[in-house]
């Protein structure tokens, strides 16, 4: 009788984990093969600090940017979401502000390995009212495969950004992770991600960063019935990248 009742705990606390984990995060750039279920909202914050300059995912800042996302399932394939960028600490001669916002799409045609490999289709607009840029537009391929407790993930992105000249700038973006789920509740990864353009001089510019990634999720009550952490860091590979940086994002999930 007792290990049938531990065995029904341990069943209850992994689906909980499990409802928590539909749309968390395992990385803090590279994204899985996953979209929001629908009908269920998630808000969430992003918390960056880079100290010389742009580490991925919005406008140019030096110091912390915050981001604030709304994301809705319009189905179990397909959702959206809408940030909102601030720069609450700055370096040099830049100033705090309301920096703008992106509006994303995700699609996702097959479910979570039914495929060899999961792909999702990603675009993205963004309005930017600090530093050199003033939209961007971005298609991304989302692509992952789990093996057990292993997740392994690769993004690829072409990216246009409109500057201030005005002038139209080409960058490609790239993000790889792999974690490990040592429970329901807990993952352990790293990550590599950045990006190429062209310089002043006609050469190439790769900005690129790798690091550790650790995400924990519980679950919620009620209305709340999932709540996710994860946290992300690490150091600049090339000349052209920050030195370092760091990241914490915290998920909330409704339905």
């Amino acid at each position: 009788m007792f290990k049938l009742t531990f065995a029904a705990a341990l069943s209850a606390a992994a689906l909980l984990s499990s409802s928590a984990r539909a749309d968390r995060r395992a990385y803090g750039t590279t994204y899985e093969a996953v979209t929001a279920p629908r009908g269920e909202l998630d808000v969430e914050t992003w918390t960056t600090f880079a100290p010389q300059g742009e580490v991925d995912g919005g406008p140019s800042s030096r110091g912390m940017r915050e981001m604030i996302e709304l994301e809705y399932g319009i189905t179990d394939r397909w959702d959206a979401a809408l940030y909102n960028m601030l720069d609450v600490i700055t370096a040099g001669d830049s100033t705090s502000g309301y920096a703008g916002f992106k509006i994303e799409t995700r699609y996702r045609p097959s479910d979570r390995g039914q495929w060899p490999i999961d792909p999702v289709f990603y675009l993205e607009f963004q309005q930017l009212f600090r530093g050199d840029a003033r939209q961007k537009y971005e298609a991304k391929l989302i692509l992952a495969k789990d093996i057990g407790n292993i997740n392994i993930a690769a993004n690829l992105a072409l990216e246009e950004e409109r500057t201030t000249e005005p002038a139209w700038n080409t960058e490609v973006e790239y993000a790889v992770g792999s974690s490990y789920a040592l429970s329901p509740a807990w993952l352990v990864g790293a990550e590599l991600f950045g990006k190429a353009e062209k310089d002043e001089m006609g050469g190439i510019m790769n900005r690129s960063w790798a690091g550790p990634t650790v995400s924990w999720a519980g679950s919620g009550r009620g209305v709340l019935h999932g709540v996710w952490v994860t946290l992300a860091g690490g150091a600049g590979l090339t000349g052209e990248s920050d030195a370092y940086y760091a990241r914490a994002i915290v998920g909330f999930q409704f339905r």
